[in-house]
């Protein structure tokens, strides 16, 4: 049975293929190890270790622009960086890194002016609100250190990979 012209029987169906291509693991390895670096940077400076800072967002280094970095990086390493996937993944890695420094940083700072606003009229009245998560995007440098953390991750998957051929 062919579905969408690409699967001819169930036996063309291995998900776990995925984690075999450098693609995904330079991908993954990159956003999930600048992910645990946030960590650590937020235990140094809180003492504190919770699981919250694998997942909030914002921080350094950006894990999405680490993450798309290194899926570029390793697209263009073994396919060629004039590929037609390696200009997908730029793409996709452009308006990725555009929305953390743009759209999700001014979300962050309306959502600042509202906890403020909420604030002045809680003090005048009462007036109930749940205060709205302020850090959302990243600072240009944030994603600066995000792209060459992964570049270096998918260089080391690449090579590495390329080292157990």
């Amino acid at each position: 049975m062919l579905a969408f012209g690409i699967i001819r029987n169930w036996h063309d169906l291995n998900a776990f293929e995925i984690i075999r291509h450098p693609w995904f693991v330079s991908a993954f390895l990159a956003g999930a190890l600048a992910q645990m670096v946030k960590m650590l940077l937020a235990w140094r400076r809180t003492r504190k270790v919770s699981a919250d800072f694998l997942t909030e967002p914002g921080g350094m280094p950006s894990a999405h622009s680490a993450l798309v970095t290194a899926l570029a990086v390793a697209v263009g390493l073994t396919e060629g960086f004039d590929s037609h996937s390696a200009m997908i993944a730029v793409g996709l890695g452009t308006i990725t890194m555009a929305d953390a420094v743009s759209i999700r940083r001014a979300a962050g700072e309306h959502a600042k002016l509202l906890n403020r606003i909420v604030s002045r009229l809680d003090a005048q009245e009462r007036f109930e609100a749940e205060r709205l998560r302020e850090r959302l995007g990243h600072r240009r440098r944030e994603v600066v250190a995000g792209i060459v953390f992964g570049a270096l991750v998918a260089l080391g998957v690449c090579g590495f990979w390329d080292f157990w051929k």
